[in-house]
């Protein structure tokens, strides 16, 4: 039926508080980077970082805007803060989702969009590295799950829900619009998709609902979707 099927991570493959989990991560990052930058100071430059990503324009990738715009408010040199970051994301970070249960439905319609034969991408926000993206799948149960494309700060230009998000990953992958399904918890950046012609499923499970002007092809449960998925 798709070509290609693109799923979101948090709150949709990912059973985890989105808000909740950034308060924890933006906590255990300030720690990990105290002994080296002042907390408040840190925070600051973090988020002036982010923020450059969220707006992107395509200029760059999303990792060279936070970079500049980060390492600017900072004024520190790279060569020093970014092997604490790696290091960050190997260890600490990855305790972050120790409590989260994986949902054996998510593994289910990975299988079933992987079986019909369509590229499936994982669509997640690009605002953190691979390694970050990576360990978020470890608690969702789906580390190695065969991807055709992995969206990260390192591979995107562009933030959910500015339609060139998923006009890149298009282009990457060699699919057209009208061919493909996204499936995603939150209606503002997930349902855009529409925009480019895609088919969209909105996931109640840990729904984030700010408005939209488009709607749903398909919405509800995860009973629901794999029914859509074929299951």
């Amino acid at each position: 039926m798709f070509k290609g099927i693109f799923f979101d991570l948090d709150g949709t493959l990912l059973p985890l508080d989105l808000a909740e989990m950034m308060n924890s991560y933006f906590r255990a990052l300030t720690i990990k980077l105290s002994p080296l930058v002042e907390p408040v100071s840190f925070m600051e430059a973090l988020m002036a970082g982010v923020e450059k990503m969220l707006y992107n324009d395509g200029r760059g990738t999303n990792e060279q805007v936070f970079m500049e715009a980060f390492f600017r408010r900072l004024d520190r040199d790279p060569r020093q803060l970014l092997p604490v970051f790696d290091e960050f994301y190997i260890n600490e970070y990855r305790e972050l989702g120790r409590h989260v249960v994986p949902r054996a439905e998510a593994r289910r319609a990975l299988d079933l969009a992987a079986a019909s034969g369509a590229k499936v991408v994982l669509a997640t926000n690009p605002v953190f590295p691979r390694l970050a993206v990576e360990a978020r799948l470890e608690w969702a149960g789906l580390a190695g799950s065969p991807f055709t494309a992995i969206t990260s700060y390192e591979n995107s230009s562009f933030c959910k829900p500015n339609p060139g998000y998923y006009l890149e990953i298009l282009q990457a992958t060699g699919l057209q619009g009208p061919d493909c399904l996204m499936v995603g918890n939150d209606s503002k950046e997930d349902l855009v998709a529409a925009e480019l012609g895609l088919s969209t499923f909105l996931l109640e499970d840990f729904l984030i609902d700010r408005g939209s002007a488009y709607k749903p092809t398909w919405r509800g449960s995860w009973e629901e979707l794999l029914k859509v998925l074929g299951g």
